[in-house]
């Protein structure tokens, strides 16, 4: 993986993702390159994992200060994010809602 932590506290993230969202994970990794620059699966899960939580933070930090809120309820912040498509960037927002499909759709399977 990347960045190894061997000093302090550790957290494993484990998720089986089929059919279309697995798709839309092999399209993320092609676009952001990680598949070229990844030695290993384990290597291009852990890349994929942090600029998720990047990614994760900074739409938390966006509907912080957009709603005021600020520690927000996880229904309602991808409800938040699965509606903050601005016409602008509609071209950007596509993968947001992709990854809003992702995150809709292990919510409800987890229930």
């Amino acid at each position: 993986m990347v960045n190894k932590n061997t000093s302090g506290p550790v957290r494993r993230v484990c998720a089986d993702i089929l059919g279309d969202d697995a798709v839309d994970l092999e399209i993320l990794e092609v676009s952001l390159g990680i598949q070229r620059i990844a030695k290993s699966k384990g290597d291009r899960d852990g890349m994929l994992i942090k600029a998720a939580f990047v990614a994760l933070g900074c739409a938390v930090e966006d509907y912080r200060a957009e709603s005021g809120v600020k520690h927000p309820e996880y229904d309602s912040f991808v409800e938040w994010l699965a509606n903050n498509e601005k016409p602008q960037e509609t071209e950007k927002s596509t993968h947001v809602a992709a990854v809003g499909h992702f995150l809709d759709s292990h919510a409800q399977t987890e229930e």
